[in-house]
Parts: C-alpha cells; sequence; structure tokens
C-alpha cells in the first residue's frame, strides 16, 4: 500500500518533440529527470523551465520544454513546447510501468535547420534511433533496465514551424495537428526511447514534407515522398480494378 501511495504520489513527463518518462518524487526531480533523459536519447540539451503536478485531479503540467539542436547546428532551439498538459491513469501504474490517459502538446515551436541536404531534425532522429538501440542492447544484457510508458491519447495541435535554408532562406509554415493512440500499448509499455520515436517521427516527417513543398531539397526526402505518393496510387487503382472485376464476372445461373 505504501509503495503504491508512492507510484501515484509523481510522475514525470518527458516529450522531445515532443517526449514522456515518469518518475516518483518531486517537480525538482521531474525536472531533472526529463532534461537527463530527453539529453541521452537525442544528444541534443533538453531544458524544461517549471513542472507542476496534482495529485488530486491525477494530471501534470510542463512549461517552456525545450530541445536544442544536435552538434553542427546552430540557431534557435529545434523544439519549444509551452504548453503541454496530462492525465495520469493511477489505477493501472506500478513501479516499471506508467500510464498516461492522454497527452496534449498545445502550440509548440519547431525550427527546422536545413544546411544543403542535411536538417537538424534529422540529425535528431538519427540520434534518438542510434541511442535507442545502444538502450535495447544494454536492457537485453541486464546491465540497464527502464520503467515502460503507455500513453492512451497524444495530441500535438496549434504548431508552426519555422525554417532556415542555407540556399533558400526562411520560411513559416503549418504543421498539421497530430494525434496519436495506444502508444506502447501493444508491448505492454515502450522505453522513454521508443516513445518518443512514435512521437518525433510523424512530426519529423510533417515538417520534412513542409519543407519538401517549400523546395528545399532535402537528402532523400523528395524520392520518399514521391515513392510513398506512387505506392498509395498503385493500392487505389488495385483496389478499383478488383471492385470493377467484381462487377464484370459472370454470375452463376441459380439452379
Amino acid at each position: 500500500m505504501k509503495a503504491l501511495l508512492w507510484i501515484v504520489a509523481l510522475v514525470v513527463l518527458l516529450i522531445a518533440g515532443i517526449g514522456v518518462y515518469v518518475v516518483m518524487n518531486s517537480g525538482s526531480l521531474l525536472e531533472q529527470a526529463m532534461e537527463t533523459y530527453g539529453t541521452r536519447y537525442l544528444d541534443a540539451p533538453v531544458e524544461v523551465d517549471s513542472v507542476t503536478v496534482s495529485l488530486s485531479d491525477r494530471s501534470a503540467g510542463i512549461s517552456g520544454l525545450s530541445i536544442g539542436n544536435p552538434s553542427g547546428f546552430a540557431g534557435s532551439d529545434a523544439f519549444r513546447l509551452s504548453d503541454i498538459s496530462v492525465t495520469l491513469d493511477t489505477s493501472q501504474m506500478s513501479s516499471e510501468l506508467i500510464v498516461l490517459k492522454d497527452v496534449t502538446v498545445d502550440g509548440a515551436q519547431v525550427a527546422a535547420v536545413a544546411q544543403g541536404q542535411k536538417t537538424n531534425l534529422k540529425q535528431l532522429m538519427d540520434n534518438l534511433n542510434r541511442n535507442i538501440g545502444a538502450a535495447e542492447q544494454a536492457e537485453e544484457t541486464g546491465v540497464q533496465s527502464e520503467v515502460k510508458l503507455i500513453i492512451d491519447r497524444f495530441s500535438f495541435t496549434n504548431a508552426r514551424a519555422s525554417i532556415d535554408s542555407d540556399v533558400l532562406g526562411a520560411a513559416e509554415v503549418t504543421i498539421p495537428d497530430i494525434r496519436l493512440s495506444d502508444i506502447g500499448r501493444q508491448s505492454n509499455g515502450a522505453t522513454v526511447g521508443q516513445a518518443l520515436k512514435q512521437i518525433l517521427e510523424p512530426i519529423y516527417r510533417a515538417v520534412t514534407r513542409e519543407m519538401v513543398k517549400q523546395g528545399v531539397d532535402l537528402e532523400g526526402a523528395r524520392e520518399d515522398l514521391e515513392r510513398n505518393v506512387r505506392e498509395k496510387a498503385r493500392e487505389k487503382l488495385g483496389s478499383g480494378l478488383d471492385r470493377l472485376t467484381d462487377r464484370l464476372r459472370p454470375q452463376e445461373n441459380e439452379q
């Protein structure tokens, strides 16, 4: 019972992009954990202005979570998440698993920096993928073990992105709202890195798509987007032909 009270008592939320992580202690330790794990996975500075936790409402709020640029890129923070709200599911939480019913990031600012065909956002994703692999290997060998996360609903709304290209200059774009569900649910929990990847990847793709529309020639991005369009077109065409074939197929005479 005592252990359960301490589990319910405190939550740490990490978003690098948008990401989340939970601990049981105090607001100051919450900030420290977010900054530590975010920096470790992204190889970029992660800072938090303030954290508030309401046990009676089973909620938490984070103000001013920022993700800086990876090595080799300068300028504004890659992500500035000014308003993050979280609803906890204390009925499913344990010392090994934290369940968040709802996470909402509203009004985020994303600053994409393009140097030639490379971007700060792509570098962050590369760093994240590399460090996820290292963490999974360490967990398999028993070197370390992380608390797991389940996020039932995640919303990234009213976000905007600035683009700073050394070729085309500056531009502003709107990021379509992104809504995800059941992060970590199938595997009965995801690590912080795995949850970050599921959250940051669609944001990265959305911003990259807008950058390509603006004419920024990113390494492999245009080809990937064109291939996805062609594949979807083939799928629709194949589905339409199947329906047409079914209509034209002679029906067997009823006996």
